[in-house]
């Protein structure tokens, strides 16, 4: 039996959309018919992403807006400049999905700082910022529901991976300390903490090196893909999640329970 969506009439916002898990976010909440705002970096993988719309071009507009941006750099004004974009032509929003992530080795005695800086910004600030622009009375219709992304790692610590590994722990007690001040406005806020994912951040020698069969071999149900997140990252944003604030949720194919073995 498939699960499908449908959220017609509904806008949202999904951060880090040029690659990976946002980017089948992105897909799959235009396929059950929203609105999206798409933002990455990366304007051709936007542009592209943005021509792969399901919608009948003739018929209908694009489902799928786009805006670059850096969440390393992007101030308040920035944030606003471009959710009014976007609110200005389809309606206010009713939720977003923060995904963008950037990974790096950052062993004790001989990291980079800069690198380690840059890893927690883009995780962890960068959500932040997202979240206190989007939940503005001004972009958000009440009601709302935002996810943001964690890791199994925010939990269970590699080694050398310090940076990374508590951005995505301080992600995850930031949405428990969030929930409880938009609720206010009656949204919603979980976040969600895959294992390994086959992504393009997670397809270079450096992290395969890194990361060890060791890892693959602990995901009971092996290496996981965009689809097997953005599945409940849908669930998350839909009316089916209306009792569930808070809380992190593992997508992560066994990891856990497998590292018991």
């Amino acid at each position: 039996m498939s699960v499908t969506f449908d959220f017609r009439g509904k806008n949202f916002v999904v951060v880090g959309a040029s690659s990976g898990i946002g980017k089948q976010v992105t897909l799959e909440l235009s396929q059950s018919g929203a609105n999206v705002l798409a933002i990455g970096r990366n304007l051709e993988r936007l542009e592209a992403l943005r021509m792969s719309s399901p919608v009948n071009l003739i018929k209908h507009p694009s489902r799928i807006f786009t805006e670059q941006l850096d969440v390393l750099t992007a101030q308040a004004d920035d944030w606003s400049a471009v959710l009014e974009n976007f609110t200005s032509t389809v309606g206010r929003i009713n939720g977003g999905v923060y995904t963008a992530g950037i990974w790096g080795l950052t062993p004790l005695n001989s990291f980079d700082e800069t690198l380690a800086h840059k890893i927690f910004d883009t995780s962890f600030w960068g959500a932040v910022n997202f979240l206190q622009a989007a939940t503005r009375k001004k972009f958000s219709d009440g009601g709302g529901s935002f996810v943001l992304m964690s890791s199994v790692a925010g939990d269970f610590a590699a080694k050398s991976l310090f940076a990374y590994s508590a951005a995505k722990a301080a992600v995850q007690t930031a949405v428990k300390s969030f929930a409880k001040e938009i609720i206010r406005n009656k949204h919603r806020i979980n976040s969600v903490a895959p294992a390994l994912v086959k992504t393009e951040m997670t397809q270079n020698e450096m992290y395969t090196a890194a990361v060890g069969d060791k890892i693959v071999s602990n995901q009971l149900l092996g290496a996981g893909t965009a689809e097997d997140v953005a599945g409940m990252i849908l669930f998350l944003l839909s009316e089916r999640a209306a009792w569930i604030t808070g809380q992190n949720f593992f997508v992560d194919g066994g990891y856990i329970v497998g590292s018991y073995t």
